[in-house]
């Protein structure tokens, strides 16, 4: 699905009048021009939530368990909302989100400035299906000092240490916070969206109208340019 969608950048504060056509559009296909056949309902609206929060947050290092406790509660109303052309769920959630990436990039800066002792027998979950969300403050400092912990023995086993190592990790998770919080409406659209239509069908989702150009390029192998590829380090 390619709708003529084109923004500055600006802050996430709502919806956008296009939006709520885009919304209306793709549900619209879904439910008339699907080979499924079948309607939007509860329990899409279920996979549609958690495979949204999934993509936010993948190993539940940066919400609380009760922020998934609150937005759960509209767990079956997603379908609804979508129906509606009503989006302001994916940008509450979003908000969230930023504003616990925010609080955990300061949590950073004060753990990167602590000792940390190596030879203390720890344990850190790394599998997203064992790990549960952080329910205090406390309990979120003590995840984020183990993973701290754990980046600086990885960064010391490449033979990086010292001030180098720890203005390497300040570059990775403060570079992740600016490029989360400078998302475009677009991109948390064809995030929401996607989420709602992949649980509808594995093999559907959406795209926004920059993914859909690259989708073209990459399907005809044909790109001009100078042979020259642009990266983030750390």
């Amino acid at each position: 699905l390619l709708l003529p969608l084109r923004e500055s950048p600006a802050d996430l504060e709502g919806p956008r009048a296009s939006d709520r056509q885009v919304a209306l559009v793709v549900t619209a296909l879904l439910n008339q021009e699907h080979l499924l056949d079948k309607p939007l309902n509860d329990e899409i609206s279920e996979r549609a939530i958690k495979t949204f929060l999934k993509g936010l947050d993948p190993m539940k290092v940066y919400f609380y368990q009760s922020d998934i406790d609150e937005f759960m509660q509209q767990s079956k109303s997603i379908d609804d909302s979508v129906r509606r052309g009503d989006l302001s769920f994916a940008y509450e959630v979003f908000n969230r989100f930023l504003k616990r990436v925010d609080e955990r990039v300061e949590l950073i800066d004060v753990l990167l400035e602590q000792n940390h002792d190596f030879e203390v027998d720890e344990e850190m979950v790394t599998d997203r299906d064992e790990a549960t969300y952080a329910k205090t403050p406390a309990e979120a400092l003590d995840r984020w000092r183990k993973r701290i912990k754990y980046d600086l023995l990885v960064l010391k086993s490449d033979e990086i240490e010292g001030q180098e190592a720890i203005d390497r990790l300040k570059r990775r998770y403060t570079s992740y916070a600016k490029r989360m919080n400078q998302l475009k409406s677009d991109d948390l659209l064809e995030m929401y969206l996607s989420a709602v239509t992949t649980a509808f069908d594995p093999h559907t989702t959406y795209m926004s109208p920059s993914s859909l150009e690259n989708f073209h390029i990459s399907m005809k192998l044909k790109l001009e340019g100078i042979g020259a590829a642009l990266m983030m380090d750390d």
